[in-house]
């Protein structure tokens, strides 16, 4: 059984459009230049190996929850800007700021985080930015296909943290995926054995799905919940049934 990270290059193609999607359907997502799919995590390097199942919104499903709402009214203030991805020295230098107060392991920068510069990049990936009073405050980057968004990265200035800007990001995500008329959006995957990926069921539970490897298919994520997958995950490994 294969429980590991698994990975595919790009070819001349690369990961854009219709063939996004279809990866992206098929459990896997991006990894710098590559995607991957993968069917367990570790929260540091010295931790234990943590089932995780991929997650998925769809979009014209959504009734934004209460906390939505809430944080849609106290960021109406904030300045958004959408655009094509670039990674300049005021995001890094924001970056910085994100990572210094994080109580997590992650790459040390923007840049190592999206690209490698020995490759071309084969995504089509877009960024948005927000601003208070000119400040850049946060910045969130995702990724295209045909008919679905990939959510890629959030950061934000830690000063900044009441305005609850990851969760405002994935909101402005999802209103540009809906103006441009994408049917899901992809927010990475769920652990079973801990809460730190629990904010990707934001802002609707009731819209997601989750991927189920062995039979390959999406299901509701409230017809199973996080207890249903911890059964369904010990239940694979007792059997021994091949995930590819």
């Amino acid at each position: 059984m294969i429980i590991g990270p698994y990975y595919i290059l790009p070819d001349e193609r690369g990961f854009r459009g219709s063939l996004l999607d279809d990866y992206l359907a098929a459990g896997y997502y991006r990894m710098l230049h590559t995607v991957f799919t993968t069917h367990y995590t570790q929260l540091d390097m010295a931790g234990d190996a943590l089932p995780v199942f991929w997650l998925r919104t769809k979009l014209s499903n959504i009734n934004e929850n209460n906390a939505a709402r809430a944080i849609r009214k106290k960021c109406e203030r904030l300045t958004i800007l959408y655009q094509k991805a670039i990674i300049t020295t005021e995001i890094e230098n924001l970056y910085s700021l994100y990572h210094s107060a994080i109580d997590f392991t992650t790459s040390g920068s923007c840049q190592s985080c999206m690209h490698d510069n020995s490759m071309g990049n084969p995504f089509d990936s877009m960024m948005i930015e927000v601003r208070y009073k000119g400040l850049l405050i946060a910045t969130g980057y995702f990724d295209l296909g045909k008919n679905a968004i990939s959510g890629i990265l959030n950061f934000y200035h830690p000063a900044y943290k009441k305005y609850s800007l990851g969760k405002y990001l994935m909101l402005q995500k999802i209103d540009w995926a809906l103006a441009n008329n994408m049917d899901w959006y992809y927010t990475g995957y769920i652990c079973t054995g801990h809460t730190k990926f629990d904010y990707k069921i934001f802002p609707d539970v009731n819209a997601m799905e989750v991927y189920l490897p062995v039979e390959r298919k999406w299901v509701p994520f409230t017809g199973i919940g996080k207890e249903g997958l911890e059964a369904y995950w010990i239940n694979v490994l007792r059997n021994s049934k091949g995930i590819k």
